[in-house]
């Protein structure tokens, strides 16, 4: 059984994109070629006391059962909210003990707060949104968290960043459970990947962090806008009026890099949306985006976000 605990706030796809793929792995299922009996998801939702509840988008949801009727989930899928999950701790200490209970847990989004929250996390790499992943971080140290990647997998838990990844994190779990020849013929159904290519990193390093300084914001809108022109450190510090070491202590002050590597991070993320969002070749790409040649911005690439453009 796979159990999915519902709460207040919770983000409608988070549950149902896995409800929906676990659906689909019974229909490709169904004829068992050896004439036994085939395998077969039972997917249950519950709350606290069964209770409907309200999506962050406003859908009314009326559970299955409530969370005390629940006593033989063998995998828990703990759904996202609208950013951090806020719950009570009678909702958090149940969702806690039915899955520690199961043989297997995993969360979608922002559901690894609350699957931190129980500890299973606790010495685990883990995923959740990009946006959030610092947060994470800071609440939970002993997590190790990777906003690179849409799913992570450590032993029994398995974790998904995105709020449409419960997609991705549910065919991994019918992956383990059916092999990769059934989790691609469930992909093909639904049209979509098995794993998405790329991951969550071509937009997590998008995220670069805006300096508190005037001067210093100036120059960084400047990289991103024109990012094929000269951006070493000494034109850098004449755009800014500065002297180049006082510019160098800034940028590592202000945005927790030197300029240098702040230089080839917006590179990167200028052309990654270039090449996600437009036609342009990866040559044309490499061009306009300061790198010269594709081998240069492929290296770059690796550096930044473990990925290659092509991916």
């Amino acid at each position: 059984m796979v159990l999915i605990p519902l709460f207040d706030g919770v983000q409608s796809v988070t549950f149902s994109g896995p409800a929906d793929v676990f659906s689909a792995a019974n229909e490709a299922t169904e004829a068992d070629p050896a004439g036994g009996k085939a395998f077969g998801y039972e997917v249950l939702t519950a709350s606290r006391g069964g209770a409907a509840v309200r999506t962050s988008s406003g859908l009314r949801v009326v559970p299955d059962a409530a969370f005390e009727d629940v006593t033989d989930a063998g995998t828990v899928v703990v759904p996202g909210a609208e950013g951090v999950p806020v719950l009570d701790e009678e909702t958090v200490a149940a969702i806690s003990v039915l899955a520690g209970r199961a043989g297997r847990a995993a969360s979608v989004y922002t559901g690894a707060f609350l699957l931190a929250a129980t500890g299973l996390l606790h010495g685990r790499r883990a995923a959740t949104h990009w946006q959030f992943a610092e947060e994470l971080q800071r609440r939970h140290p002993a997590v190790e968290v990777d906003a690179r990647v849409t799913v992570v997998r450590d032993g029994p838990v398995t974790t998904a960043g995105g709020i449409a990844s419960g997609v991705d994190l549910a065919l991994d779990l019918v992956e383990q459970d059916l092999g990769r020849e059934a989790a691609h013929a469930v992909a093909r159904n639904l049209v979509t990947h098995v794993r998405r290519p790329g991951g969550q990193a071509q937009f997590a390093e998008l995220h670069l962090r805006e300096a508190r300084t005037a001067s210093l914001r100036e120059v960084q809108r400047m990289v991103l806008a024109h990012p094929q022109a000269d951006l070493t450190l000494r034109s850098l510090s004449r755009r800014a009026g500065l002297s180049e070491r006082h510019l160098s202590r800034l940028f590592r002050e202000q945005t927790g890099m030197s300029a240098r590597v702040y230089v080839e991070r917006a590179r990167v993320a200028v052309a990654s949306r270039l090449l996600t969002e437009t036609l342009r070749s990866i040559e044309t790409v490499a061009e306009e985006t300061g790198f010269g040649t594709v081998a240069t911005m492929g290296h770059a690439f690796h550096r930044v976000l473990g990925i290659s453009p092509l991916d």
